[in-house]
């Protein structure tokens, strides 16, 4: 590009403000952000009703998971095609190759994902069935500290003070709620056997992280990454299947009776886990994990304030000190902003 003519140039130095690439770049990208930013905190509104959905569903635990999966399967599908086709975009094959979807051990990865988010599903929601909504989402989101114990060890990851403190506070606060509950009087809608249920949700969900997070991965020695739409249609049809194997043996009503049944689980499809995770996935790409993480506890008190409105769900004194603890425990475990060498 030529320079400027001589009588120009000093009143462009003079008046005028002139963007360099590099700052149309930074001022684009910062865009971006701040629309990955809105689309986070939409994503933890819509994941924030998911108890809510659970709650006004009239079929079977197990039931309420293969419906969620089955109306979110479409906008799934949607994505793991428009990734394919991205990839053929950046890697044409050659004439008369065939393309490899993904290998054996991604597929079993990918269905290990399933069952674990499968079991995440059904324990969960069994678990909102006998304790209160406050509790069931205090205690499912310590899987980030979870995740964050098996790699300490299981993988011989060594763990910082931060990690430790997060364990303090999130295992105390733990304590305080089930505490409560194992204090409750019948009808009080919570119960020590509903807590555990959604501390074994928690671990099925960290176990479903690392499954995800491990086939995510690349490696020379088993080919190139799998794509997340990829990972999410292996996974979300395992889980689908565990589900409505789950809801059939444990003889559960399948089919919603009401109109009210039916816009929840459909609710649950589209908004909860599509949507939610949607967004959750735009953001991935524009922010750091650990603030979306943060960002993503917006839906314990999207949750517990909805309870509260449409059940009358008061959280307790001690359970809202003890939930406190837990969210300091996850926002401390969260990995912080990469330091500069």
């Amino acid at each position: 590009m030529s320079p400027p003519p001589a009588a120009l140039a000093p009143a462009a130095a003079e008046g005028a403000i002139l963007l360099s690439p590099a700052s149309t770049a930074d001022l684009h990208e910062a865009a971006l952000r701040r629309q990955a930013f809105f689309a986070v905190v939409l994503a933890a509104i819509c994941i924030g009703f998911s108890a809510i959905f659970v709650r006004l569903a009239d079929v079977g635990p197990a039931a309420v998971g293969f419906w969620r999966l089955v109306f979110a399967l479409g906008p799934t599908i949607i994505w793991a095609v428009a990734e394919q086709r991205a990839l053929e975009r950046r890697a044409p094959r050659a004439p008369g190759a065939r393309r490899v979807l993904f290998t054996r051990r991604q597929l079993f990865i990918s269905m290990m994902a399933g069952l674990f988010f499968g079991a995440d599903l059904v324990a969960f929601h069994l678990g909102l069935a006998h304790t209160t909504t406050a509790n069931a989402l205090l205690i499912a989101n310590l899987a980030v500290v979870i995740v964050m114990v098996i790699g300490w060890l299981a993988l011989g990851e060594r763990p910082s003070r931060g990690l430790l403190l997060a364990l303090v506070l999130s295992l105390g606060g733990t304590v305080l709620i089930i505490s409560r509950s194992a204090a409750a009087v019948p009808g009080d809608g919570v119960s020590v056997y509903g807590d555990v249920l959604c501390m074994a949700a928690a671990a099925c969900y960290a176990g479903y992280m690392l499954m995800t997070r491990l086939v995510r991965r690349s490696g020379q020695s088993h080919g190139p990454a799998l794509g997340g739409g990829m990972v999410s249609l292996i996974a979300a049809i395992t889980a689908a299947i565990f589900c409505l194997v789950w809801a059939v043996a444990a003889g559960e009503t399948l089919v919603p009776s009401s109109l009210q049944g039916l816009l929840a689980v459909v609710g649950l499809g589209l908004v909860a886990h599509a949507t939610g995770q949607g967004l959750t996935t735009f953001a991935l790409g524009r922010l750091q994990a650990g603030l979306i993480s943060v960002v993503l506890l917006l839906q314990i008190v999207v949750g517990t304030s909805m309870a509260a409105l449409l059940f009358g769900e008061i959280p307790s004194l001690m359970v809202a000190i003890g939930g406190a603890m837990v969210v300091a425990g996850i926002v401390v475990a969260r990995p912080g902003k990469p330091q500069p060498r």
